[in-house]
């Protein structure tokens, strides 16, 4: 089942192009990374999905449901987490907990208890004394207290500590083994290659690249690490793309044959050298700078 689709789908603030025919599908059970730089259209594409904005062309459904016709019904089978964790700013965080409940018509006092311990929440203080870390916290409790379907977050760690962030990677795959559906946007490449099953790449309002956690760096390359006192010389090597020296390592990314490599290689000093697959992060610069 396809919990996400989006086909076609066209939206402007204005004369800018904020996502320029986006299609893309999210099947149940997968946790779908959404990355792309600051401006690239991830959050325009999640409030689009929860109906906070309307798109001027194109086809959406969530849950099998129309975002601009059955809402109501998706947001009582959806948790949500917005970059910038907005809720009752009066309220205690032990009173926005019971409003969550009653909202779904629940009561779990032991996942209250369980979120407020993985995630280090203070109940008693009010929403707006809250640090944006720990404003965070409580967003992401909120939204998985209900176990819903389906998980919609808009940069979820940001502002929380090593621990907490890992616990929060904790709670999702949880979530996930239960059943549940996630898309989250982050800029955390590390937290996406460790957490999802699939990942789409956004640039300018359009999906450039998406694959599976495992193949989305398999691009054609090696990244390549080498230390050695001597001088590389490079330029008559072809395949070879983003160099970067300093001192005496050489790191790039590499399309020529092993032959090739070895043949550079026997001509200098070599101190160590590494090849391995790229980083994410190496990935999203690679298709960034073309």
């Amino acid at each position: 089942m396809e919990v996400i689709k989006l086909e076609g789908v066209n939206k402007s603030y204005g004369k800018v192009r904020a996502l320029t025919n986006l299609s893309l599908s999210v099947n149940e059970g997968e946790i779908y990374g959404f990355i792309g730089p600051n401006g690239a259209g991830k959050s325009t594409t999640i409030r689009l999905l929860l109906n906070f904005l309307r798109p001027e062309s194109g086809a959406m459904s969530v849950l099998g449901m129309n975002p601009l016709t059955q809402n109501v019904a998706i947001k009582k089978q959806t948790g949500y987490v917005s970059a910038e964790s907005f809720m009752y700013n009066d309220m205690r965080v032990s009173e926005l907990f019971r409003f969550t409940e009653h909202y779904h018509g629940i009561r779990d006092g032991a996942k209250i208890k369980k979120l407020v311990e993985m995630l280090d929440i203070d109940t008693e203080k009010k929403f707006e004394q809250l640090s944006f870390g720990n404003r965070k916290k409580v967003s992401v409790a909120c939204a998985l207290l209900h176990s819903p379907k389906l998980l919609i977050l808009d940069e979820p760690s940001n502002g929380l500590d090593p621990v907490i962030r890992n616990n929060l990677y904790e709670l999702l795959q949880e979530e996930q083994k239960n059943g549940a559906t996630i898309f989250f946007s982050s800029h955390v490449l590390s937290e996406v290659q460790k957490v999802c099953t699939r990942i789409g790449l956004l640039k300018e309002g359009q999906l450039i690249r998406e694959n599976s956690a495992t193949d989305f760096t398999n691009i054609g390359y090696r990244q390549v690490e080498v230390e050695t006192t001597d001088t590389l010389n490079i330029s008559s090597v072809s395949g070879v793309e983003n160099l970067e020296h300093k001192n005496s390592h050489y790191h790039f990314l590499f399309s020529g044959t092993a032959n090739d490599l070895l043949k550079l290689l026997a001509t200098i000093n070599v101190t160590s050298v590494r090849i391995e697959e790229p980083e994410l992060e190496t990935v999203f610069m690679h298709f960034f700078k073309q």
